[in-house]
């Protein structure tokens, strides 16, 4: 998993109880589903991404597709980057059969030669086409939605816009992240979407920084707590994990979509070329992209679910963006430009 997103650090209490609100019975599949497939005494080797958001996928999806097909699923915790780094060394004999990645890997993977074509995946029918390889090499199961997180107290109106980081009130009391986080890179993107650029032209992204130099900036998800807590800040761009994360410390935090849209940061899953166990990961992709495992996924996680289909309780759903409100940047671009564009962030916006 790549770390400015910091997805695993995230509440298992949280999502037992939402998996209990959801139902546990209601993630086992129907019956003739579960007899479509016999992978007992079969092992699933997937890379994973550690800590607490690992163990909420493995209940949501993987024991499920276990319970249903007797294969016995295993993840293997490490980063996207080092993830990568192994399909790598092991292409031509993998280890691992299936991979799941959160930093655009899965386009790299599949032009290395490195993976194959999903099959046998009936949910992959219902996502859309810009969340899958129009080759079936990779799909994404869940999205990380970035917005608007803000003090309710303070800010008893939710934010509807980018442009509300510039309302006169708001200043002294609004905090971003450094270019150096993946948050901070899509915010400089969507100010210059914001105001008439994008990534082809990222001019008003930082004309839109520059006017916000004097508030706080920082690093990591990890100073969400304190700087909500102090009381001084009232609103940031973030993601809905996070933002759940620190209202379930108690803290009056909020998420709020902004009309602009929401940036996506998909996860995704693919499967290693000549797989041993392709067909069983192939199954355990179809039950990652299941409506009842994207809904215990979004309790535990506040994440987008891909599938069209998965329809998320009405609480639930006024917290978490639709696919039909997210923004799809061109990370390719954004990736082609990070050094040059952060070079200027220092020179410009870095204090």
């Amino acid at each position: 998993m790549s770390s400015p997103w910091n997805i695993d650090q995230l509440d298992r209490r949280a999502f037992m109880a939402a998996l209990a609100a959801v139902g546990a019975g209601s993630l086992l599949p129907a019956s003739a589903e579960a007899q479509g497939a016999d992978f007992k005494g079969r092992q699933l080797l997937s890379s994973g991404f550690g800590g607490s958001t690992m163990d909420i996928i493995q209940k949501a999806a993987f024991d499920p597709f276990d319970a249903a097909t007797g294969a016995k699923s295993t993840q293997v915790p490490m980063q996207s980057a080092a993830a990568l780094a192994r399909m790598k060394a092991e292409a031509g004999n993998p280890q691992i059969d299936m991979y799941q990645f959160s930093g655009g890997q899965e386009a790299q993977a599949k032009s290395e030669g490195l993976t194959e074509p999903m099959k046998s995946v009936p949910n992959l029918a219902n996502v859309p086409g810009g969340l899958k390889d129009p080759d079936g090499h990779w799909v994404t199961w869940a999205v990380i939605a970035e917005g608007i997180v803000y003090n309710k107290d303070k800010i008893p109106t939710p934010p509807t816009s980018y442009k509300d980081f510039f309302k006169p009130e708001y200043k002294g009391h609004i905090a971003f992240p450094a270019i150096t986080n993946g948050f901070g890179m899509d915010f400089l993107v969507m100010l210059a979407r914001t105001f008439g650029g994008g990534e082809d032209n990222i001019e008003p992204g930082f004309a839109a920084l520059a006017k916000l130099k004097n508030e706080t900036i920082f690093k990591a998800a990890s100073d969400l707590p304190g700087l909500f807590g102090q009381g001084d800040i009232w609103i940031m761009p973030y993601d809905t994990g996070n933002a759940f994360k620190t209202a379930q410390s108690g803290l009056p935090v909020a998420f709020a979509t902004p009309q602009e849209g929401s940036p996506a940061v998909p996860i995704t899953s693919c499967i290693a070329k000549g797989a041993k166990n392709a067909d069983v990961a192939n199954g355990a992709i179809n039950y990652l992209l299941k409506p009842e495992a994207q809904i215990a996924i979004a309790q535990g996680m506040r994440w987008s679910a891909s599938n069209v289909n998965t329809k998320l309780p009405a609480e639930l759903a006024s917290e978490i963006p639709a696919v039909s409100q997210l923004a799809q940047l061109d990370r390719a671009k954004i990736n082609a430009n990070r050094a040059a564009w952060t070079e200027r962030w220092n020179r410009e916006i870095a204090r």
